[in-house]
């Protein structure tokens, strides 16, 4: 009884002894069919490939259906210009991981490119997509290079995906974007008819860029959006913005009662300085901001509504040389109408700008006086309205004694005033945030005299804060 009581332990450990040797089998079968790939051999139908070094693709290969070609970490492949490579299967960027194209690379319909790590396509390449394409939360592709996003493939944005300056994008697939991810277009992109881009992450239309929507852009509630440049849509294009309406408060005085104070210099500039200034030494001077009219209302049928002649060349020469800039329109309104039509032109002059300080309206006219406190109210606010709905912050600016002659501040004292007042101090009542306190100021790099101002909020960290004047 002993004897067979033995005899039955040794038959269970050896049937136990065989099932985990033959559970091990599909393991280390799975473990052999992993190959390390040399960027030559051709690629065989179910099996994983592995990239572990730098290798570099000079040949058409193909990636089959069922087989799964892997970037790992410390890998670096190669496409070269006479590379070709074509996936039906699954290409994949590990962490750390990186995959140049120099040449072409093509995912077709029901293939998969995973990007995990990093993902370059340069200028010289080409890149088509008909099947699927992630960029995971760790991801970054760049690419500069010709693109086309074909109808039915789907694109899909954790990381960061840049389409760069020099990229040429022609879409008619689906590119979606999740919360905390980042969608930048800096070069030309056409969205055909069948072409959408969901945002829920950021998304950056660049200052060079070029884009033509005949499709839909939907900005979802909680995204972000940063525009340089205005996309163009055609006739069938729509952009759907579902983000929350801004409130004219977050535009106002409201947000700046629990902001730190702060004091910069600055300087404000026109026409009347001509051409002739040298933003570089200005800036080397210890200027910190500069506020730059933009353009001036209607006069008369010889002299229209116009742009300043100097603004170009003064906005985009002073920011070169890293001077933050605020804006200025000078108004001849006289009515609301023709306050509207003033804002609408001054948001069109600047739309293509960042603005780290106010956008202002200057208002000094002494004809402009005699139109009522009432009217002129209605007036400011009508100009305002049209900033503010295109989510610049808006102030004020005149003299003092044309604040307090002319203007209710008691209804408008919810818009930032920038006060002129020549001297040593000031004497207005009311709250101001930036302070014009000489016209014959003297600043290296300006041969001429100069308005010299003082600022005491931090407007480019604010306006990042709440989105506004394009930052």
């Amino acid at each position: 009884m002993i004897r067979d009581r033995k005899i039955v332990r040794v038959l269970i450990s050896f049937l136990l002894c065989a099932a985990v040797m033959i559970a091990a089998l599909p393991m280390r079968a799975a473990a052999a069919s992993v190959t390390i790939w040399d960027g030559q051999s051709e690629l065989k139908a179910g099996r994983t490939y592995y990239v572990l070094a730098e290798i570099k693709v000079r040949k058409a290969i193909t990636v089959p259906e069922n087989t799964k070609l892997s970037v790992r970490d410390g890998g670096h492949m190669k496409i070269m210009s006479s590379g070709k490579v074509t996936v039906n299967g699954e290409l994949s960027v590990a962490i750390g991981g990186t995959l140049s194209n120099y040449g072409s690379l093509n995912v077709k319909k029901g293939g998969k490119l995973n990007i995990y790590g990093s993902f370059r396509s340069s200028v010289s390449a080409e890149l088509g997509v008909s099947g699927n394409m992630t960029v995971f939360n760790r991801g970054f592709a760049e690419i500069s290079s010709s693109v086309k996003v074909y109808k039915g493939s789907q694109t899909l944005v954790k990381g960061v995906l840049c389409f760069y300056k020099s990229s040429d994008v022609k879409m008619s697939g689906k590119i979606t974007t999740v919360a905390k991810s980042t969608l930048e277009l800096r070069g030309n992109m056409a969205i055909s008819l069948n072409g959408v881009i969901d945002v829920s992450g950021h998304l950056t239309v660049g200052t060079a860029s070029n884009v033509k929507c005949s499709g839909k852009i939907i900005l979802s509630e909680e995204s972000t959006y940063t525009r340089f440049k205005t996309i163009t849509l055609t006739k069938s294009g729509q952009l759907l913005d579902g983000r929350p309406e801004y409130e004219y408060e977050d535009m106002t005085v409201d947000i700046l009662i629990d902001e730190p104070d702060v004091f910069r210099k600055g300087i404000d500039v026109s026409w009347a300085q001509g051409d002739s200034i040298d933003w570089e030494t200005v800036a080397a001077s210890g200027v910190e901001f500069a506020i730059i009219r933009a353009a001036r209302g209607y006069i008369s049928e010889e002299k229209p509504m116009a742009e300043d002649v100097c603004f170009r060349r003064n906005i985009e020469e002073a920011q070169k040389y890293g001077i933050d800039v605020g804006v200025y329109f000078y108004s001849y309104a006289s009515s609301v109408e023709e306050a509207r039509e003033e804002a609408e032109f001054f948001v069109e002059t600047i739309k293509d700008y960042r603005i780290q300080y106010p956008v202002i309206l200057d208002m000094e006219e002494q004809y402009q006086g005699k139109i009522g406190k009432k009217k002129l109210t209605n007036m400011i606010d009508a100009f305002f309205g049209v900033l503010m709905e295109n989510h610049y912050f808006p102030m004020f600016y005149s003299y003092k004694s044309w604040i307090e002659t002319y203007l209710d501040m008691n209804t408008l004292d919810k818009y930032a005033v920038w006060l002129a007042q020549v001297g040593d101090e000031v004497t207005y009542d009311g709250g101001y945030y930036i302070w014009q306190y000489s016209f014959t100021g003297k600043v290296s790099g300006i041969p001429n005299e100069i308005d010299l101002d003082y600022s005491y909020k931090d407007w480019p960290t604010i306006f990042k804060k709440y989105h506004l004047n394009n930052m």
